[in-house]
């Protein structure tokens, strides 16, 4: 089987969280939001994110890394770095870190003008995962 050129491939973005894991699906260039997984449990998480990556043929996980304003590693992109080692070891497919700085607040603010209501605006992880996806995309310069 011929290798998918990086326009091809199939990613799955993912904004981790304690709490809760947004997720999105990324081809040809174009991110969507798909949905939200309790991170209370990560194997349960993983589990849950092995079946949507099998469900949707994903070639590879994009995850984001909350790194501070100078591009340093946080105690909170410590926990995404070893929830990314479990997700590779569990599904064995190849995980990629995204600088994810900004991306909460570029989707509070596009939550806002899609007219969501503000009791469900916190909800908004998935499209946290799909904004990483983009700033992906737009890194590598990867387009339909």
């Amino acid at each position: 089987m011929p290798d998918k050129s990086r326009k091809d491939e199939t990613l799955l973005g993912i904004d981790y969280g304690e709490a809760n894991i947004g997720v999105a699906l990324g081809r040809n260039g174009i991110a969507t939001p798909v949905q939200i997984v309790s991170g209370k449990n990560s194997a349960t998480a993983i589990n849950e994110l092995a079946r949507i990556s099998i469900e949707n043929k994903v070639d590879k996980f994009i995850l984001g890394l909350p790194l501070d304003h100078y591009g340093k590693e946080t105690k909170q992109s410590l926990a995404v770095r070893a929830f990314a080692k479990l997700l590779k070891i569990r599904t064995k497919k190849p995980v990629e870190f995204q600088d994810e700085n900004g991306t909460s607040i570029e989707a509070l603010e596009q939550s806002i003008e899609m007219g969501i209501p503000m009791k469900k605006r916190n909800m908004k992880d998935h499209l946290s995962a799909a904004l990483i996806l983009r700033h992906y995309y737009s890194e590598k310069k990867v387009s339909s």
